[in-house]
């Protein structure tokens, strides 16, 4: 057994029936009770609204590797979040258990560009820790050169689209097609109404963009056009362990579709992943760009068979961002190897979404005063 098997069996929990998060896992006791230690409600005091109490939830504790899990940094960084960033809110539980619940200190309103710059280094930890990010713009920007500068300030690079496409790659409806990287009209799936089912974006590329970035423009407002998310930990609770150890283990053909042709027709990838240092799994996937069969070993199309039934399956599987975050002239930016997402049906063909990818690690030019 290679030492990726070996750690995603340590890291797989007895049951797989369902999704597990990882505060549902088995723990050492002390490290448990260091956590809940660190538990505990932080007042904040305002000059024009009466005392609030803000409880931080007991931290995330992972027994991918106990020891090295910062339950002290973790708490710092939040005390220090809620004391210091008045322009850092927590959005109120959403209605039903199919939302999406955005961990303290990951949504924020910039009221102009510079206090949403001024907060780019809590903003690339947040997207280190977390993998998500909501930030509410107060201002027009209908270019979206907002969410380009916030990148570069957080120390990453955007990523060209293709050979003939830029940065900035618009997520709405073009019946008309695209010029593709081959000097053809292509069709993308991000330009059509129907369904894009569960994927990562970038899957066909050498090296998958880390992150993405949308600037919401105009959200579907016919109640079409869900944008839903998967944390890549719960898919692969849900994976047999032969499937999970197969994908780990085997790479793929992964064609490139036209629209984003940079020279070559495929490239090899995995659809799974383990960091050794922090024991993460990352995912990259699109189900249509994979080879039908996907691979010449029979077990390594029967792992990919049970991964696709798995994304099949219509309910019970992911989250879905509520509309409060969701909305016109808000970022999202995702960590694109922790979470696949997917969009439904879209309702109102003016749906537009304005999406950069990029490369880096988020803060690594931040002289943050928060621990890193």
């Amino acid at each position: 057994m290679s030492a990726a098997s070996k750690a995603l069996t340590a890291l797989r929990p007895h049951t797989l029936a369902r999704p597990v998060s990882l505060t549902e896992r088995a723990v050492p006791t002390s490290l448990a009770q260091k956590a809940q230690q660190h538990t505990r409600s932080i007042t904040t005091k305002s000059t024009n609204t009466p005392q609030t109490m803000m409880t931080v939830a007991q931290p995330m504790v992972s027994n991918y590797y106990p020891d090295r899990h910062p339950v002290v940094r973790e708490a710092s960084y939040l005390r220090r979040m809620v004391q210091e960033a008045p322009y850092i809110f927590e959005m109120q539980d959403p209605a039903g258990s199919d939302a999406y619940k955005f961990p303290l200190g990951t949504l924020f309103k910039a009221p102009t560009p510079d206090i949403g710059l001024a907060m780019k280094d809590m903003q690339a930890l947040a997207l280190k820790e977390h993998g998500i990010v909501g930030i509410e713009l107060g201002f027009d920007d209908p270019e979206s050169q907002f969410m380009l500068k916030l990148v570069d300030a957080m120390g990453c690079t955007p990523d060209s689209h293709s050979s003939t496409q830029g940065a900035l790659w618009d997520v709405t409806y073009r019946p008309e097609g695209t010029m593709g990287g081959n000097g053809e009209t292509a069709h993308s799936r991000s330009h059509s109404l129907g369904e894009f089912a569960w994927h990562t974006d970038g899957s066909y590329e050498p090296v998958p963009q880390r992150y993405f970035g949308f600037h919401i423009l105009h959200p579907d407002k016919q109640g079409g056009g869900v944008f839903r998310v998967l944390k890549a930990e719960d898919l692969i609770s849900m994976l047999s362990p032969r499937a999970a150890d197969i994908l780990v283990n085997t790479e793929f053909d992964i064609k490139v579709p036209a629209e984003f042709y940079r020279g070559v027709e495929s490239n090899k990838g995995k659809l799974l992943e383990l960091d050794s240092e922090t024991g993460r799994v990352y995912v990259r996937f699109r189900r249509d760009i994979l080879p039908n069969p996907p691979s010449a070993d029979p077990a390594a199309c029967e792992a990919v068979e049970e991964l696709n039934k798995l994304l099949d399956q219509s309910e019970g599987l992911g989250t879905s961002v509520p509309n409060s975050v969701f909305k016109e002239n808000t970022i999202l930016l995702m960590d694109n190897a922790r979470f696949l997402h997917m969009r439904t049906d879209i309702k109102d063909p003016k749906r537009w979404l304005r999406r950069v990818r990029f490369h880096g690690n988020p803060g690594r030019k931040s002289k943050s005063k928060f621990p890193n």
